[in-house]
């Protein structure tokens, strides 16, 4: 515990930085100084760094320290310890261990500990949170303030029975760190996990209604509920029972009339399980925290069609393709109503891009009056099988992930609990995985409207599943492997229709083209329970 402490003051004491000018925005609390656009906190308390190789401390902003001289840190005794005795010590540690002789860590003043907080990363300030009294004071100003914090890593969310029924574990692969958080709503094995983006889940509750959720602040934001797609409506089964009827307006063939024929009876889908049936994809373009400016998109039944909403909407918006009647070359609509696999959103141009899975894409731009969509690449052979992905590397290059897959015999079955009931439809199979076999990396020039064979990703480590796709630099989170890909199990089918059978949370290396298992996180070999699918997300405090 005090080596802890004793790295993150460490961390704080020997931070870069400098005085706040007056032109920039900043809010004061207590003595620090907080400048929101830099992230960057200044604090009355000396900050120290060397110059060159010299491994002499220079307190930098000496004027700012009217006191500097007879400044005393806190210690558990009280110690007479003056700021200029501190600045002399000559090792690196000095300036810590000097001053905190009795490790009376309560007694650090709360300015100091808030500036600490906005150093750390969101696991590590939850902890910090939960020291003392006075460092929970520290951290409820701290998240009052709604101070940045640095960059996160992804961590794994999952349920497990090694935590309460109403928490989650978060798992960080980037440090090894597993941390125990409160799950607002249902208990999270009941509870769907269908997307994620911005340090925000998204899930469904017993209606199937979507919901966003901040696993880390217990806020949430209800999206407007399924009955609000066009093309669903609150009915009855064949028992009587509420249900949802969903009109996909098909076209199908009849054989007894040999010709295509446009099927108008509905889908009865069951209210409670109808998610696991409706929706395909959830991508966000900002943080909910943002209101309005949050515009989430939604692929959904029938065979991926496209619809959006933005906070505070009652109704669901649904894109519609490109009218065939119309001969008008400036068509906005979407290129083909079917087909959606995949989307993202890219922050440097305000569009959301779509993946079809035949590998074609367009754009879509929801920032006028009306949608429109314009096509950037044609299909691609031989690309129908795989699981397709869409992901932004931070130079700004669009890929495809190309994610094939194959059921195989697991030499280890699971364990069906005595109780469980086979629906009939598909088998007990205790022995049944979905496992990766290959992956494919696909630059797309968006100029050129095509798509180049990549083999490596040497400085990136990309994190795909139900997630909206990351793919981050390697050189900012020291303990992610280069080149590689965090995965987690993604198949709707697989995931709702075998939920008892084991998931897929592996590392696939480019470079070796194999597979090899998360680190464990617990002594138990697969810690997390078949359902829900663990997914990947950014903590956030907003």
């Amino acid at each position: 515990m005090d080596a802890w402490l004793d790295r993150i003051l460490a961390h704080f004491f020997y931070s870069e930085g400098g005085l706040v000018g007056d032109d920039e925005p900043f809010v004061r609390y207590k003595n620090v100084l907080y400048d929101r656009r830099r992230g960057v906190a200044h604090t009355r308390t000396p900050v120290v760094k060397f110059r060159g190789k010299s491994e002499t401390p220079v307190v930098q902003n000496s004027n700012f320290f009217p006191h500097r001289t007879k400044k005393r840190l806190p210690s558990a005794d009280d110690a007479d310890v003056t700021m200029e005795q501190a600045t002399d010590s000559r090792s690196g540690s000095g300036l810590v261990a000097d001053t905190v002789a009795g490790r009376d860590w309560s007694r650090l003043l709360e300015d100091l500990v808030v500036s600490v907080l906005g150093a750390l990363h969101v696991a590590d300030a939850i902890r910090s949170g939960a020291v003392c009294a006075s460092w929970h004071a520290a951290y409820v100003a701290f998240r009052r303030l709604r101070l940045p914090s640095p960059r996160q890593p992804p961590c794994l969310l999952y349920a497990s029975d090694a935590v309460d029924p109403g928490a989650a574990a978060l798992h960080c692969p980037s440090t090894g760190a597993t941390l125990r958080i409160p799950f607002p709503l249902a208990p999270l094995p009941r509870r769907p996990l269908l997307g994620s983006g911005h340090g925000w889940l998204v899930t469904a509750d017993e209606a199937s209604d979507l919901h966003l959720l901040n696993p880390v602040t217990g806020d949430h934001v209800a999206l407007p509920p399924i009955t609000a797609l066009h093309h669903v409506e609150r009915g009855a089964d064949e028992q009587g029972d509420p249900a949802y009827l969903v009109y996909e307006n098909l076209v199908e063939y009849r054989y007894s009339t040999r010709r295509f024929e446009l099927d108008a009876e509905p889908t009865i889908l069951e209210m409670d399980r109808a998610h696991e049936f409706m929706y395909y994809r959830v991508v966000l373009s900002a943080s909910p925290s943002a209101g309005r400016a949050c515009v989430v998109l939604l692929l959904h039944m029938p065979n991926g069609e496209v619809s959006f909403a933005r906070l505070g909407d009652d109704r669901w918006t649904w894109v519609a393709p490109v009218n065939d009647d119309d001969d008008d070359d400036d068509d906005t609509g979407l290129p083909s109503r079917f087909g959606y696999r995949d989307a993202m959103y890219s922050a440097a141009d305000g569009l959301f891009y779509l993946l079809r899975l035949d590998a074609f894409m367009c754009s879509l731009d929801l920032n006028g009056p009306s949608p429109v969509a314009r096509k950037v690449l044609d299909y691609l052979p031989k690309s129908v099988n795989p699981t397709k992905y869409l992901v932004q590397t931070p130079a700004g290059d669009i890929l495809q992930v190309w994610r094939t897959k194959d059921y195989m015999d697991s030499s280890t079955p699971v364990h069906f609990p005595p109780d469980y009931v086979d629906d009939g439809e598909r088998g007990m199979d205790p022995c049944l995985e979905l496992n990766t076999i290959e992956m494919q990396l696909y630059k797309v020039d968006l100029r050129r409207q095509r798509a180049e064979l990549i083999k490596s990703l040497p400085e990136y480590a990309l994190f795909l599943g139900f997630n909206g796709s990351l793919c981050l630099p390697v050189k900012d989170f020291p303990g992610l492997k280069p080149n590689c890909a965090y995965m987690t199990d993604d198949s709707v089918e697989y995931v709702n229709f075998w939920k008892l059978n084991r998931r897929e949370i592996c590392i696939w290396s480019m470079a070796e083209q194999g597979m090899s298992k998360l680190v464990d996180v617990s002594p138990t070999t697969y810690p997390w329970l078949n359902w829900p699918s663990p997914i990947w997300i950014q903590p956030s405090f907003f």
